[in-house]
């Protein structure tokens, strides 16, 4: 241990930036060092001038945070030689350090022959070996429930990829004003990533096409603005701008992978998560300018954007914008807007126009959609046939969504029908759904019933995986019935757990 130490001890923290070192390092001093003094020194110099006046007293902790300050440049050589002499003094002393891979490499790689630029660096940092700050949190270290009782980690924690939650706390709140501060700076750049979360608010999933921010962009300035853009340079500063990292962690806007070899996709963009969050919040009652809804009819990157889009204006009570989109879509081939266009027409008394509609969205395999149309439409009754028809099709997802809209309504004597018509086609999920359905109002033995058709059709591993739930949220006894409904139909005992 550092503390029972006889001479000074190097500690030293190394992780990414924005990955906790500097916390990290602050827990295990205020967990293990509570009562020793801490020393600061803002460069170089300072450090040197503390070292030449030997003040570095029993139990300190002298910290240098981001150590390539103190190891590298015009003083680094020296401060290195003189830390390495201070670990030879009387201790206990903790001189500890937090430093990046990067710099870690670069101080202590073997030089080139009259090359050494480093040499009292490397010999200080090769005898010791870095706590390594991991740049991502695990799967399971996320699953903590203390994760999502705080409202800051549950909020970085569904804005993160990769369980990267520490850079997103980190330089979220950076990333927020970065892009705040540009209304003033760079104007063409808020107005680009304005339109980002714009799009991805309003339901454009897929990475955004550069063709449809500098199409967009312009309806979010104003006419000054417009008339000093350089119409050959605005954009690639606009862009500039967004793509910039903050606090070297994250930008507005992320490149996107090529999921067939290495490097990005050319003039494609994702948008920040956090980005995408703070939009919800601040834009939720927005409604984006003529030039946004344009660049989305020419340049949304697929059927699903346009169809998701076109729904969002909507509901928003732009009909004449959503037809527009609906159509376009439906004029590439999603035949979910041709079911939407169908319904339509429909509602508006052109059944033929409908019924043509439908057809052709019969004939491009859009049995499932207009199902679901029905169903949304509270049209029951007419969603079964076409539910029937997408399980002879091969697709039961229908058939079990009626199921349950079935056991919602009310009559639980249809949903069971429909569930057991999508258990004989293969899909227990219905029953399942609806044993759960009794099991919460309290009729166990409906609930037991339908559990025992599920399992004995072999849906034993979704009921255990119910009992789990069950014993995770603190119901014992529920926990206990729904491995008994797991045994399968011949009395054997369902796979531990």
């Amino acid at each position: 241990m550092a503390a029972s130490a006889g001479q000074a001890t190097l500690v030293l923290v190394r992780g990414e930036s924005c990955t906790g070192k500097t916390r990290d390092a602050f827990e295990a001093i205020r967990a293990c060092l509570k009562d020793w003094q801490l020393v600061f020194p803002k460069n170089a110099r300072r450090l040197l001038a503390l070292l030449d006046a030997n003040r570095v007293a029993s139990r300190t902790v002298l910290w240098l945070n981001e150590a390539q300050n103190f190891l590298a440049g015009t003083d680094g050589e020296e401060a290195a030689a003189a830390l390495h002499s201070q670990l030879e003094q009387p201790g206990p002393v903790v001189i500890l350090g937090t430093l990046w891979p990067e710099y870690h490499r670069t101080l202590t790689a073997t030089p080139e022959p009259g090359k050494d630029a480093h040499s009292n660096a490397r010999a200080l940092l090769n005898q010791v070996k870095p706590v390594d700050v991991p740049a991502f949190f695990t799967t399971t270290a996320l699953r903590n429930s203390l994760v999502h009782r705080d409202r800051s980690l549950a909020t970085a924690m569904s804005t993160s990829t990769g369980g990267r939650i520490t850079q997103t706390l980190a330089a979220g709140p950076q990333l927020v004003d970065h892009y705040q501060q540009a209304t003033s700076h760079s104007p063409y750049g808020h107005a680009v990533i304005t339109t980002a979360m714009d799009a991805r608010r309003l339901g454009h999933t897929s990475p955004l096409p550069a063709a449809l921010l500098k199409a967009a962009a312009p309806g979010y300035l104003t006419e000054q603005q417009r008339a000093a853009a350089d119409p050959d340079t605005w954009f690639a500063h606009a862009l500039d701008y967004a793509r910039e990292k903050v606090k070297g962690v994250v930008a507005a806007l992320e490149p996107v992978a090529n999921p067939d070899g290495m490097g990005a996709l050319p003039d494609i963009y994702h948008l920040s998560d956090y980005l995408d969050h703070h939009a919800r919040t601040i834009r939720d009652d927005a409604f984006p300018p003529d030039s946004f809804w344009t660049a989305a009819r020419e340049h949304a990157a697929s059927t699903a954007d346009l169809e998701a889009l076109a729904e969002a204006a909507d509901q928003r009570g732009q009909y004449r914008i959503a037809a527009d989109l609906y159509q376009r879509a439906a004029d590439a081939g999603g035949t979910g807007a041709l079911s939407e266009l169908a319904w339509r027409r429909g509602r508006a008394g052109d059944l033929e126009g409908a019924e043509q509609l439908y057809q052709r969205a019969i004939d491009m395999g859009a049995l499932s959609e207009l199902a679901q149309l029905r169903q949304r439409a509270g049209d029951l009754d007419g969603a079964e046939p076409l539910a029937q028809q997408a399980v002879d099709a091969g697709d039961t997802g229908p058939l079990v969504e009626l199921a349950w809209r079935r056991g919602e309504a009310g009559d639980l004597d249809g949903a069971e029908r429909l569930a057991q018509r999508a258990a004989d086609a293969g899909n227990i999920n219905a029953l399942v759904r609806l044993a759960q359905r009794r099991e919460e109002a309290g009729d166990l033995d409906g609930a037991e019933r339908l559990a025992q058709r599920a399992a004995d059709i072999g849906g034993r591993d979704a009921l255990v995986r119910l009992a789990r739930l069950r014993e995770r949220a603190g119901d014992t006894e529920g926990a206990k019935r729904w491995r008994r409904f797991g045994l399968g139909a011949g009395g054997s005992p369902a796979q531990p757990w």
